[in-house]
């Protein structure tokens, strides 16, 4: 917890002074044909979440709103919603809080995520560059039941202070754009890592195209008894409108 608050407490600092030149606001949404891989556990086995579960696709979309300002040391804001939440039956066997499941399992999945990200411009040109703090809200939870065996589930709901920055290279007189933005913090061997990068197109009038990758990680060690490995990844594809 410590590292947090200094981790938060410097981002803030380092961003002082900068900020945006006008007003603006941008609202989009993208389809993310997400696939998911790795595995987690709670108190019993390591449980794998495709040989396991039967989950890998889950072809799910996220939406995000923006707003800018010229106000000095007031950061800009951008919050982002994306929808993790599937449900799945599979044979399997293994052990989780304390009870073995056999046969047809039946699960649910759900790693929704709410991103309040705080932001500066520290360039606005050609290259404009974003640097602040991501203060990811994950609302997760899985639950499992068997014809064999009571339903037992696990919930998870933690905001996490993350490092935010965003990079983003508009190529002249074509309004297409290059740009990458990155949500990251590791500590006491605990990692989370959301990542994005991809080409978009915005007309004069403001309204743009965009595809690209995502990428995320959700590492747990001992959270709550919860010990996790998880990647979710995939393209994604939206429209935005920015003015």
């Amino acid at each position: 917890m410590k590292k947090n608050i200094i981790l938060l407490s410097l981002s803030a600092v380092l961003a002082l002074g900068a900020n945006a030149d006008t007003f603006g606001f941008e609202l989009g949404g993208a389809y993310w044909g997400a696939k998911t891989s790795g595995d987690f556990s709670y108190k019993g086995d390591k449980i794998d979440l495709d040989r396991d579960l039967g989950y890998k696709d889950f072809n799910t979309n996220f939406v995000w709103a923006s707003f800018e300002h010229p106000i000095p040391i007031i950061p800009n804001l951008k919050i982002q919603h994306t929808q993790l939440d599937e449900k799945s039956s599979k044979n399997a066997s293994f052990t989780f809080d304390n009870k073995t499941y056999t046969g047809t399992v039946n699960s649910t999945l759900k790693l929704n995520q709410t991103d309040f990200i705080f932001y500066y411009e520290l360039l606005d040109n050609w290259v404009n560059f974003d640097f602040g703090v991501n203060a990811k809200y994950i609302d997760a939870s899985t639950q499992v039941d068997s014809t064999t065996q009571t339903a037992s589930s696990k919930d998870l709901n933690y905001v996490i202070p993350m490092v935010y920055a965003k990079a983003k290279f508009d190529l002249p007189f074509s309004g297409l754009s290059l740009e990458s933005d990155v949500s990251y913090i590791s500590y006491d061997s605990n990692t989370f890592y959301d990542l994005k990068g991809g080409l978009s197109y915005e007309t004069s009038f403001g309204l743009g195209t965009t595809v690209g990758y995502r990428t995320q990680k959700i590492e747990l060690d001992d959270v709550s008894d919860v010990y996790s490995d998880i990647q979710v990844k995939g393209a994604y594809a939206g429209l935005f409108y920015h003015f």
